[in-house]
């Protein structure tokens, strides 16, 4: 338990994040390596190599994104960050994936498998890592939540492009009707 007054349960638990954050720093690119592999391990073959070849943005952005995301996912998570830095972070891979039709499980999964990643890649001696994990499951709402908002855009941009292509289709109807009946033989009887 925690003891408000700055005693030494709240000495404890604070120790105990610096050095989780310390471990989750030592530990940061091999976790991010092993997450991107957990990303690109749901693409094809030919895909997941091409997007993990170049980290470029220029040459490559889609991998890059992904990569600078599973960093600033990471660097949030060490820093004990808040949503206002984590919701860009997931943003830039959830989206990717939304659009690209993975389902919320394929999606978000990273997330989940980043709780076992880093429990392999810490040292025992970081203790419970129950705070954690917690945070881990929050994060996953939370890709969720971003994962819905970018698929509800993708279902407005096509029921926009759907609307407009019908109104398109009446327009070319009715200009052929109107032609058709301008000239007076092809008028009914």
């Amino acid at each position: 338990p925690r003891d408000s007054g700055g005693g030494p349960a709240e000495d404890s638990a604070s120790k105990g994040v610096r050095m989780l954050a310390r471990e989750l720093a030592i530990h940061r690119e091999s976790i991010v390596d092993r997450c991107i592999g957990s990303v690109m391990g749901a693409y094809p073959d030919e895909t997941a190599k091409l997007l993990k070849k170049e980290g470029d943005p220029f040459s490559n952005p889609v991998g890059a994104g992904l990569r600078q995301g599973l960093a600033d996912i990471v660097d949030a998570l060490a820093d004990d960050a808040g949503d206002e830095v984590l919701e860009p972070a997931l943003d830039r891979v959830v989206r990717v994936r939304a659009v690209q039709d993975f389902s919320a499980a394929a999606a978000i999964g990273f997330v989940f498998d980043l709780k076992q990643i880093v429990r392999e890649e810490l040292d025992p001696s970081v203790g419970e890592l129950s705070e954690l994990d917690g945070r881990i499951d929050r994060l996953g709402l939370q890709a969720f939540d971003v994962y819905m908002r970018c698929r509800e855009q993708v279902w407005a941009i096509r029921a926009k492009e759907i609307r407009n292509q019908s109104l398109g289709i009446l327009e070319l109807m009715q200009e052929w009707r109107e032609k058709r009946f301008e000239n007076p033989e092809n008028q009914p009887p």
